[in-house]
């Protein structure tokens, strides 16, 4: 249960239990007020003087008078002329005696200041005498029980709302330090440094069931495994950057101090070397600006910046591009774009087309002499579909899931040149416009890269 809903069930309790007794007092009061304790629908029985009963009437009435309350005092009179006492349990009124009227009224006057009285009067069908049935209640009893009764239930009304008040902020407040113990814990073992250390624990979350700062906890779980997988993400290409970019140094370093040092003298030689030392700059100033692109992903300022471009423009541009590069390496460059000039979506142009000529690159890679590659944009309802297809030698079904991970070399591609992270750069480039990238391939057969790109 969150906290909020925690605090909401308090309030409940503190408005709605204090209304509940105001309502109970008086409703109390009034079903227990000596006036109802006499004889049940008083009111009714005073709006006629007189009842037609029969004798079997007469015996229900007798039990009932018989189940009055213990402290209700009840005397039967029979009018006819005097009060003849039939039944009593007054002390003042013997059974058996005789009454004239004036003197039960009277008798009911002197004492009216210590008793509550109520008369009522009954007429049999078959006799033309009527029954009168006095009942009085002690009103200085009554009261003092009625006052300790209404006593005892408010004392009792009002431990039972502060024990509940007090359960419900017991139970709220264990769940927030508790919460708040474990988010503690956890969170200075990140500010040491250590990001190893899970942030949630099922087993103690379990206990304190879930609130908001249990949300906050797996939020922030969330962030500690993205710097951590961050951290060794940054780690591994640094690693194998650092290793890579040797290659290319140790080469230019030693044929530079070759042709310095006079060891190669010859013109053919020099020039060999020079072209060597050329070549191992492109490759080098290539690795650094995958370096750089790469480093640029990581950071969240260049989204700031995105502006509508036109997919059609750039795939464009990047087909006729394509085109001349299959010309120089010896494959087939086709291209279908059906896209709208008018589509445009939010976008790093540069990332984008680096994306794309990354796809390229590996489709050449991946290819001999002759083969076809392909590139096709369509448009749907909601989203702009780009697809670099060629028939080369394919990635094996077991590799299929790991082409996009860092430094990862499938099985066909170990004896190519490369780092291992064009994919993966395709991948973050994708990712973080929010777009989404699918393969399909098949050994021997070649392979198809689909970038969608939502409108």
């Amino acid at each position: 249960m969150t906290i909020r809903r925690q605090f909401h069930i308090l309030l409940a309790a503190i408005i709605v239990i204090p209304i509940c007794c105001a309502l109970f007092i008086p409703s109390y009061h009034y079903f227990t007020s000596p006036g109802r304790a006499l004889i049940h629908d008083y009111k009714e029985l005073r709006k006629s003087d007189a009842f037609k009963l029969s004798v079997r009437e007469w015996s229900k009435l007798h039990d009932y008078i018989r189940r009055l309350p213990p402290d209700v005092e009840v005397a039967v009179f029979s009018l006819s002329g005097s009060a003849d006492i039939l039944i009593s349990s007054i002390a003042e009124l013997k059974a058996g005696t005789s009454l004239s009227p004036l003197v039960l009224w009277g008798f009911a006057s002197s004492t009216s200041d210590t008793y509550f009285y109520q008369f009522t009067s009954f007429r049999f069908s078959s006799r033309n005498d009527t029954i009168v049935i006095l009942t009085r209640v002690d009103k200085f009893n009554k009261r003092e029980r009625h006052g300790m009764d209404y006593v005892s239930y408010l004392v009792g009304i009002l431990l039972c709302f502060a024990a509940l008040v007090l359960i419900i902020i017991a139970k709220i407040s264990g769940d927030i330090f508790t919460s708040i113990t474990i988010l503690e814990q956890k969170t200075q073992k990140i500010a040491d440094g250590d990001l190893s250390v899970p942030l949630t624990d099922d087993a103690k979350q379990s206990k304190t069931k879930s609130n908001e700062i249990i949300s906050l906890t797996e939020n922030l779980e969330k962030m500690r495994s993205a710097l951590l997988d961050a951290h060794e993400r940054r780690t591994r290409f640094i690693m194998g950057i650092s290793h890579d970019l040797r290659t290319p140094v140790a080469v230019i370093k030693g044929y530079t101090e070759a042709i310095s040092d006079d060891v190669i003298t010859d013109k053919n030689e020099i020039k060999k070397s020079l072209e060597i030392i050329s070549t191992k700059t492109s490759q080098l100033e290539s690795m650094i600006d995958t370096l750089i692109n790469f480093v640029k992903l990581d950071s969240a300022d260049w989204r700031q910046k995105l502006v509508p471009e036109s997919v059609f423009s750039v795939v464009s541009e990047f087909a006729k591009s394509a085109e001349m590069t299959g010309a120089v390496f010896k494959r087939k460059i086709t291209s279908d774009i059906t896209l709208s000039p008018e589509c445009k979506v939010p976008m790093d142009r540069q990332l984008f087309s680096r994306a794309l000529e990354n796809l390229l690159s590996n489709a050449i890679r991946y290819s001999k002499d002759g083969d076809e590659i392909s590139i096709s944009a369509t448009e749907t309802d909601d989203a702009c579909v780009v697809s670099v297809s060629d028939t080369g030698i394919g990635i094996a079904q077991k590799d299929l899931d790991h082409i996009f991970d860092m430094f990862y070399r499938a099985t066909d591609s170990r004896r190519e040149e490369g780092m291992g992270i064009g994919l993966t750069v395709v991948k973050s480039i994708v990712d973080t416009h929010g777009w989404t990238i699918g393969v399909e391939s098949e050994t021997g057969k070649g392979s198809t890269f689909t970038i969608r790109i939502p409108k």
